[in-house]
């Protein structure tokens, strides 16, 4: 997958940490609220995932943000 880990997959993972970073969750506690393994975060954190377009806007309601505020931090 030529995507994973380009220089705009960081961005958006690096969006999404700093998402849960200020929601004050760990992986383990947004992997609970997402019904998904500890694994599914740490591997998406870690670069080893990508995400579908359902995943990332469920990921953005759990963190309490909008999906498009997300993008817009990557899309410079």
């Amino acid at each position: 997958m030529k995507q994973l880990r380009s220089s705009k997959h960081r961005a958006l993972i690096a969006a999404i940490v700093g998402a849960r970073n200020a929601a004050g969750l760990t992986q383990r506690q947004l992997a609970a609220k997402l019904k998904r393994s500890n694994s599914f975060v740490w591997k998406l954190e870690a670069g080893e995932r990508q995400l579908n377009v359902l995943e990332f806007i469920e990921i953005a309601r759990v963190l309490n943000v909008r999906a498009s505020a997300i993008m817009a931090q990557i899309e410079g």
